[in-house]
């Protein structure tokens, strides 16, 4: 049900911001007054629903990403990454530290992208390596007990966005990504807050 509600999301967001009236994003501009510098950095933060293949069912996650233009309108982003079993304990509604889960990960990301800004949207793709670490689930023994195994390994991350922005420099959309690595193949939907350094002064 979470993923089909968050599909929804994303595709009324991309409906919505698709046909606009726009803004030269190549030089500085002012709207409503206030003053911004397109093709600024921002930065994600999301959480949400994925699939985990080799589990075969549906977990928490939540991701960081900092987007930087490095030539032209080419980017790269600096990410993390952790889907894992639960967040929260189902009992006393505490936090779980991450090694108290049966499975999870853990992942950080190089990736490479290009980006499409609109005066009250942005979209970008991303693809690049990534670095997961994490539990792998194994068995659950007699007495109830959860057993894993602990692994290191490379892998690979691609991330595709779309943002509805209120603001120029601030919005929310969706972040649907593919986290795949040997031992933790995963891909969600998360929502996420989009903050932007576009914003220069206050006319």
């Amino acid at each position: 049900m979470k993923s089909i509600v968050f599909t929804a999301l994303f595709l009324v967001i991309s409906a919505l911001t698709f046909s606009q009236t726009e803004t030269n994003m190549d030089r500085e501009f002012i709207y409503e007054g206030r003053h911004y510098i397109p093709n600024s950095p921002w930065f994600t933060v999301g959480f949400g629903s994925g699939y985990n293949f080799n589990e075969k069912g549906l977990e928490p996650h939540f991701n960081l990403d900092a987007h930087f233009r490095f030539y032209k309108k080419n980017y790269l982003a600096f990410g993390f990454l952790t889907s894992r079993d639960q967040f929260f304990d189902q009992d006393t509604g505490l936090f779980l530290p991450f090694s108290r889960n049966p499975h999870g990960m853990k992942s950080t990301h190089l990736t490479y992208g290009l980006r499409i800004e609109k005066l009250h949207a942005n979209y970008s793709l991303f693809a690049g390596p990534s670095a997961n670490w994490g539990y792998d689930y194994l068995y659950t023994d007699s007495l109830g007990r959860a057993w894993s195994q602990k692994f290191f390994e490379p892998g690979i991350y691609l991330a595709i966005e779309a943002t509805w922005k209120f603001y120029f420099d601030m919005g929310v959309g969706t972040t649907l990504w593919v986290s795949y690595s040997k031992s933790y193949p995963v891909f969600g939907l998360s929502v996420h807050w989009y903050l932007s350094t576009a914003f220069k002064r206050q006319l």
